[in-house]
């Protein structure tokens, strides 16, 4: 998980000037997509609300040859995220939903585990981690930290070691599979957790991780020398014949006898680009992505390893705008199925969804946060392979444009089993023809709502069934519904239980189109900002003439807002914020903010971010660093506001911190993200710097949190 998907901030809507945190088979192109981008309000153009076809539906045939058959060798796994209390762990009272799925394998890992932050991954939470894969029915693949450990220290040999040992001799859990660090390829550009604006690892290369890898494995089978090694759990950097974007060619030749399996990462799109046609035309990429990886094994002698997708989801960045195939979105969806389907054709050894649950400004999960954990679109693209897909692969020898399909046989070889997904905007009729078998079945005609997902089962003796999933089932809440056979099918009126609200993201969310910054841009003198503090009641100032700062608090519904004092020194902010039981995760904030007093915007393009010193005490608070520019605010709210929107679709970029008393935290302007509709802050037009507050939501710890700290010294650099 790359350093800049870290955060998860509330996902409350914040008005006026504050922020919202979370407000890494050959197809053509859909027919009737409109790819119409990211503007203009509810862009339900691409891949929205589903056209109904009018009139009759034509039927082409999907023809399925079950004379060749290949045994499956590829599964699909869950990556274990968000369990820590420090962001609410919502994945803690998912297990009976996820191992519905029957996931292989769940990877504890990304920018977290390897950094331990913003909480340790110690022995309790490994023993809740491994507990959680039992229940659930998966393999544990537990990764040792490269970047901190439990301790913040430089972790070592020994590190690794110890939670071999812990796992497989203390508690005797057997665990299979070990992994060492995470996208490694991006150490120089990931934030170090005690100070965002400097790299995780400077001047990082392929030759210092092989040797660190190394050590770290030598220690770690001296301990078990059964475990495999899973890696190197490349971010992007597998790019063969790219000299600056391929870590791969030299960390396989150099140390690849290291890997039992050999895995790599894959987000195809940032959350502008995931339309639908872009998503539905990404099978064929995922192939040649996978073919050229292969290639490069085979050039480093590594070749006869098994090759693993170890991170995989549509985005790797969070939703500000919710396009045709968004995470969390039906698109999204058929985007998971599709390429579940591809990368078993392709022979992969797993592949690993991110992740189990987690923000709905990030939805990348497969599951909805507590209380309530709604499955997500994408859980039924799981749920559609772990139900309806069977041992062994067939052939698809024919499909319709815009209609992809993957076959297999069932497990007593007595059906044939079809996930088929149609891309098109319009409804597509479809004539299941098997052949290759000793007996054909008759053929099978089924409707497919335009843009949905389908498992058909097709017995070699007896009635074919179909099971589909679209936007009316996500409307709903509701899982696969079953169609009716023939010509004029439509899905049955069985439904199930279904929810009382939609489930996921609805296409058009958050899509409003900002106008130019219209405010005059000013250049300050100095980078200073708390400087000469002065209070009138509760409104704080600094600064002097022209360049004074003023100050706000804020706070949810129900929530009291939070004390702001200037420090007896002036130069800084006395902050205390209280959350009480219970919290609403719905209305889970408060903070405090410095806006700049004038009717000028203020131009930092020439610094880097903005820095402050820190003390006191979190109390189990959550804290997190935002600002807003002209084109996130609305002209009702400020003078200088230049969105088009409203409160709730209009809002800043921020950023999580986890600060430490006594320390000078830097967060630099580039790791200010999930503004609306603007998602990273505009440099040249800034109105306000502000700090918000959450209270802890982990179902085992509830409880409310009491901060009393001090901001100081705040300035740009």
């Amino acid at each position: 998980m790359h350093s800049m998907r870290l955060a998860i901030v509330s996902n409350s809507l914040v008005a006026g000037l504050f922020f919202c945190g979370a407000c890494s088979s050959a197809l053509t192109p859909p027919s009737g997509s409109a790819d119409a981008g990211v503007g203009g309000g509810n862009n339900g153009s691409d891949g929205g609300a589903p056209a109904t076809s009018g009139g009759a539906v034509a039927v082409n045939p999907l023809v399925i040859s079950a004379v060749t058959r290949t045994p499956r060798i590829t599964t699909w796994s869950v990556n274990y995220w968000d369990w820590m209390p420090s962001y609410g762990d919502s994945v803690t009272g998912t297990d009976s939903l996820v191992s519905a799925l029957k996931p292989a394998v769940m990877r504890v890992g990304g920018y977290n585990n390897d950094a331990n932050v913003p909480d340790i991954f110690d022995d309790a939470a490994f023993d809740k981690a491994v507990a959680y894969a039992h229940s659930i029915g998966a393999e544990p693949l537990i990764q040792v930290p490269h970047l901190a450990d439990n301790a913040g220290h430089p972790p070592t040999p020994d590190t690794a070691a110890a939670m071999v040992r812990y796992a497989n001799i203390t508690k005797g859990y057997g665990v299979k599979y070990f992994s060492v660090g995470n996208e490694p390829d991006i150490y120089t550009i990931q934030g170090l957790p005690s100070d965002y604006s400097q790299p995780a690892i400077p001047g990082y290369t392929p030759s210092d991780y092989c040797t660190s890898a190394r050590a770290y494995v030598a220690a770690m089978k001296a301990v078990d020398p059964t475990i495999q090694i899973v890696g190197p759990d490349l971010g992007y950097k597998f790019q063969a014949g790219n000299a600056d974007n391929d870590w791969l060619t030299p960390i396989l030749s150099d140390c690849g006898d290291l890997f039992d399996i050999v895995s790599i990462h894959r987000y195809p799109f940032d959350s502008l680009s995931a339309t639908l046609a872009a998503a539905s035309a990404d099978p064929i990429v995922f192939r040649g992505v996978i073919n050229s990886v292969r290639g490069i094994l085979q050039a480093t002698g590594q070749g006869n390893k098994p090759l693993a997708l170890m991170e995989m989801n549509v985005v790797y960045n969070a939703t500000n705008c919710v396009i045709g195939a968004s995470p969390g979105t039906v698109g999204g969806a058929l985007w998971l199925a599709d390429s579940v389907g591809t990368a078993i054709e392709l022979g992969l050894w797993t592949t690993a969804v991110w992740d189990i649950s987690d923000d709905d400004g990030w939805s990348l999960g497969l599951i909805g946060l507590p209380p309530i954990h709604t499955p997500r679109p994408a859980y039924y693209a799981y749920s559609l392979f772990a139900d309806h897909f069977g041992p062994t692969l067939t052939s698809v020898l024919a499909a319709p444009p815009g209609v992809s399909a993957h076959a297999s046989r069932d497990q007593a070889d007595d059906a044939t089993e079809v996930i088929v997904i149609n891309w098109n905007t319009t409804s597509a009729g479809l004539a299941f023809q098997v052949t290759g078998l000793t007996s054909a079945p008759p053929s099978a005609t089924f409707v497919l709502p335009p843009v949905s997902m389908a498992a058909v089962e097709i017995p070699d003796n007896g009635a074919p069934r179909a099971w589909s999933y679209g936007e009316a089932q996500r409307q709903i809440a509701s899982g696969p519904q079953l169609l009716m056979e023939g010509p004029a099918g439509a899905a049955a009126s069985d439904a199930g239980s279904t929810g009382t609200t939609a489930a996921g993201l609805t296409v058009g969310t958050g899509c409003v189109s900002g106008t130019p910054s219209t405010c005059q841009a000013v250049v300050l003198p100095s980078p200073a900002i708390t400087t000469a503090g002065t209070s009138s009641g509760t409104s704080l100032s600094f600064g002097s003439g022209a360049y004074k700062w003023g100050s706000y608090t804020y706070a949810a519904s129900g929530v009291t807002p939070p004390t702001a004092m200037v420090s007896s020194d002036g130069v800084g902010i006395q902050m205390t914020a209280n959350f009480t039981n219970p919290i609403d995760v719905n209305n889970n904030y408060m903070g405090v903010g410095l806006y700049f007093s004038s009717s000028s915007c203020v131009d930092v393009s020439s610094y880097t971010g903005v820095k402050f010193d820190f003390e006191g005490d979190l109390g189990g608070c959550l804290l997190a660093v935002g600002s807003t520019a002209s084109d996130d605010i609305t002209p009702a709210e400020d003078k200088r506001g230049s969105c088009s929107g409203t409160p709730s679709t209009c809002y800043g970029s921020s950023f999580d911190v986890v600060p430490v008393a006594g320390t000078t935290i830097k967060v630099p302007f580039s790791r200010l993200t999930g503004g609306r509709p603007v998602a990273t802050l505009d440099q040249t037009s800034l109105i306000n710097v502000q700090w918000q507050f959450s209270g802890p939501t982990s179902h085992t710890d509830a409880g409310g949190c009491a901060a009393d700290i001090t901001i100081s010294n705040v300035a740009f650099y």
